[in-house]
Parts: structure tokens; C-alpha cells; sequence
């Protein structure tokens, strides 16, 4: 484990429409100590989590001209790994019928999605204390 409760394996893929976003939540997640893999559209997204599930999987719903909802089906479907759902529209209900574990709007607050994703990886400051005083 690093400082902060992040393991050095945990890898964060993200799959993102816009390649400024994607970069700027790539900052936000490596400074944290979290390995992250970008992709630009669904069918490489689907590929690395069906060949190289990551922890967990940040999906843009606007993906590949709006297919991110059907990659968090696909993700719900074929592998255990928790999905956040990332969106300029405020698609909250959908995401959650599609399975996600949690939904931001962007614009993203950079602590707020550092700590929903340490919360779906179960390294948040608060289960942390939670678990230890059990």
C-alpha cells in the first residue's frame, strides 16, 4: 500500500470522449497514486475490460456518440468491476438502471471524483476509519 490507503496495482481505466477531460482526471487520479489507462471510445474500453478488468471504470455516457451507457451494461454484465458514470447531461437515472455504483456531472470537482473513485476502490478515508473500528 502507498500513503493515503492506494494500493500501487490499483488501475483506473478511463474511458473518455474528450481527450482535455480525460487528461485533466488522469492528473487528478495519478497525483493520488492510481494507475490509469485512457481510452478514447467504447470497443477499446469493452476490449480492456473483458482481456484486463481494471479496479474500477470511469465512463463518459457520451462515449463513441453516446454509447457509454451500453459499456456500463456491458461492464454490470460480464465483470464485477464498480463503475462511475461521468456526464455533461444529467443522465443520473440512467446511469443507475444501467448498474453504476455512483454518477458526477460535469464539469467534475477534482475532489469529489478522487473521492468517489476511492470510495468504489474501498480506499476512502471513511471506510477506512469505519473498518479499523470494528
Amino acid at each position: 500500500m502507498r500513503a493515503g490507503g492506494v494500493d500501487a496495482a490499483t488501475t483506473v481505466l478511463l474511458a473518455e470522449r474528450d481527450p482535455y477531460a480525460a487528461e485533466f482526471a488522469e492528473y487528478f487520479l495519478r497525483t493520488e497514486g492510481y494507475v490509469v489507462r485512457i481510452v478514447l471510445d467504447s470497443a477499446a474500453a469493452a476490449e480492456i475490460l473483458r482481456d484486463e478488468p481494471p479496479s474500477v471504470l470511469v465512463v463518459d455516457l457520451l462515449i463513441s456518440g453516446g454509447a457509454g451507457l451500453a459499456l456500463c451494461r456491458a461492464a454490470r454484465e460480464n465483470s464485477s468491476v464498480p463503475v462511475l458514470a461521468v456526464s455533461a447531461v444529467d443522465s443520473r437515472d440512467q446511469a443507475l438502471a444501467a448498474g453504476v455504483e455512483a454518477f458526477l456531472l460535469k464539469p467534475l470537482d477534482p475532489l469529489q471524483f478522487v473521492s468517489t473513485v476511492r470510495d468504489l476502490v474501498g480506499t476512502s478515508a471513511y471506510l477506512r476509519v469505519t473498518s479499523l473500528s470494528r
